[in-house]
């Protein structure tokens, strides 16, 4: 499932970190569940659109890119591996528990208790066990993939303006991906499930939406009791910079120019350009070779190491020579001079 746009089309797809609309950051990250689900190992009913598994939602509800629940009896193997989804994650846990990790920070999410994922942060769910469980999720668009862009709800939501705007900050202004629930979220979530189980999306669409506007309503109510101070800094375009470059690393082979990585973080190239230089001390393609020449290092002392070529290519050097060239100015000797050491 999931394949980059026009992934077939182009060889050479633009270097991404920020997802496009579309795409997922990992493809066939579902396919384990789908077949899990197959076997009848775990219940899964979902309306999605795109290229999420389920029914397909066609024209209803625009800006639900899925919304469905998973009902697991035992212990499986098929958990979501890493990934970040076109919109916000919003998800409640029923029954049992599931290991989550976010940005690299791992929790315990416990029975009772919902997620809430910003489009920019990369997570998994039980990556790879999820043990029995039962988890309702719904992933809405709200028009952002970068922490500094604006928000918009789908016409179909009946949010008040102030509603909208309170939901927004607290959305965009903290990092708190886990909160506990209640009993009015619960039964608000819970309604969803007999409208997938039972109904298609053509006789089904004008229950679902009174069923996530309470779903979204609820959420707004139990967020307002829990919210950490917010911190507007968060939705900033420094933010979007800094959250760039904590990913470049995973990336830098690509073929990153000053103009993609300004146009992947939705800025101009001067201040893109202002914001590197403010947060590492170096400018965006000086910070992009220093990432490359610390990758090469760690493969030059691999004791399967490839060749020399090899590792320049792997590392996002056009030519052997130039990446030797660039690594005894960085460190006062050519590459070849660890490539000759004798592995441990």
């Amino acid at each position: 499932m999931n394949k980059h746009v026009n992934a077939g089309i182009d060889p050479k797809p633009r270097p991404t970190v920020f997802r496009q609309p579309g795409s997922l950051m990992y493809a066939d990250n579902c396919r384990d569940l789908q077949i899990a689900a197959g076997r009848g190992e775990v219940e899964l009913r979902a309306w999605t659109r795109g290229s999420y598994p389920g029914t397909s939602l066609g024209e209803r509800l625009p800006g639900i890119c899925t919304t469905g629940f998973w009902d697991a009896k035992f212990q499986q193997t098929w958990g979501l591996k890493r990934h970040c989804n076109e919109g916000f994650k919003i998800a409640f846990l029923s029954r049992g528990s599931l290991r989550l990790v976010v940005d690299d920070t791992e929790h315990l999410l416990r029975q009772g208790q919902f997620i809430v994922i910003r489009p920019w942060q990369l997570h998994s769910i039980g990556d790879p066990v999820v043990g029995p469980s039962r988890l309702l999720w719904l992933i809405l668009d709200g028009g952002l993939r970068r922490p500094n862009e604006s928000w918009s709800w789908p016409e179909w939501m009946v949010f008040s303006e102030e509603e909208a705007h309170t939901l927004g900050r607290i959305l965009t202004q903290n990092n708190q991906p886990v909160w506990d629930g209640n009993s009015e979220l619960a039964n608000a979530f819970e309604a969803i499930a007999p409208i997938l189980a039972n109904r298609t999306p053509e006789t089904g669409e004008t229950r679902l939406k009174v069923a996530i506007n309470t779903v979204m309503l609820a959420l707004i109510d139990r967020m307002m009791e829990q919210v950490p101070a917010l911190d507007p800094n968060l939705s900033t375009a420094q933010n979007t910079v800094a959250i760039f470059l904590r990913r470049l690393p995973g990336r830098a082979e690509e073929s990153w120019t000053l103009e993609l990585m300004a146009e992947e973080c939705g800025l101009s190239r001067t201040r893109f350009a202002d914001y590197c230089k403010l947060l590492t001390n170096m400018s965006p393609l000086q910070y992009l070779q220093h990432l490359r020449l610390e990758r090469a290092t760690v493969m030059l002392q691999d004791a399967k190491r490839p060749s020399i070529t090899d590792i320049a290519m792997a590392c996002g050097f056009n030519s052997s020579q130039y990446f030797s060239y660039a690594f005894r100015k960085r460190y006062g000797y050519a590459p070849r001079a660890i490539a000759a050491q004798p592995s441990v």
